[in-house]
């Protein structure tokens, strides 16, 4: 039976069309079966991506150097730190940890270590030293605030000294005024009494033997004038 051109095209086109489908059932047979492969290869992969977006590590903080510091700078801020937290050095557990660190630094200054690429190390590195910036300005305002209780602290002690020097000098000169009262009354008799107790006040302030008997003798004289002033206020009361 003939076929006309319509019928040509139509036979032609189912072909074309099952040729297609059979492309796509493969296609999709063939990723099915390498789908738990594919998952069980891009695994570590992920993993690994996910442990370096969590890595806050950055060589610059622990080397203690500005990130544009060169390979000189590194160099010698690594043997400079690594003498001081070497395990032959200190063997506590903290500088262990700050020489691992140390190793890690030096490795991924020089191009050893790439693990991280050098954007996640700058980010580290600006976030690492914002948080040290914070941390030294909290630092710096207790600092300030120490300094300031202590500063006030100094000036009540200054203002207890000024008072302290106050009642030295009116002590000295009441003990002065009685000791050398006592001693020219002594010696001069009534004469002797006002020209020792002028002598007193001058002599009574000094730190010498000389002060000491006139202060030690105007005690005596006020122990013996408080005496008396407490035994009549007894009698008259």
């Amino acid at each position: 039976m003939a076929t006309g051109p319509r019928e040509r095209r139509w036979t032609g086109g189912q072909a074309s069309f099952s040729a297609v489908l059979c492309a796509l059932w493969i296609a999709l047979h063939s990723h099915s079966n390498d789908h738990a492969f594919t998952n069980a290869a891009a695994r570590p992969l992920f993993g690994k991506v996910a442990l370096h977006a969590s890595d806050t590590f950055d060589p610059w903080t622990v080397l203690q150097i500005s990130p544009d510091a060169g390979l000189d700078e590194a160099r010698k801020a690594y043997r400079k730190l690594a003498a001081k937290y070497h395990p032959d050095i200190d063997s506590s557990p903290k500088a262990t940890e700050m020489f691992q660190k140390l190793v890690r630094a030096q490795a991924i200054v020089t191009g050893e270590d790439k693990k991280l690429d050098e954007t996640t190390l700058l980010a580290n590195a600006v976030n690492n030293l914002r948080d040290n910036i914070e941390l030294q300005k909290a630092k710096i305002e207790a600092l300030k605030q120490q300094a300031a209780e202590e500063e006030q602290r100094v000036k009540d002690m200054e203002e207890q000294q000024k008072r302290a020097e106050s009642k030295r000098d009116q002590v000295s000169g009441e003990l002065g005024l009685l000791g050398g009262g006592v001693l020219g009354l002594l010696a001069g008799g009534p004469t002797g009494l006002l020209l020792g107790a002028v002598i007193g006040i001058a002599l009574g302030k000094r730190a010498d033997s000389t002060g000491k008997v006139i202060r030690g003798a105007g005690t005596v004289a006020k122990g013996m004038a408080d005496a008396v002033f407490k035994a009549v206020n007894n009698n008259s009361s």
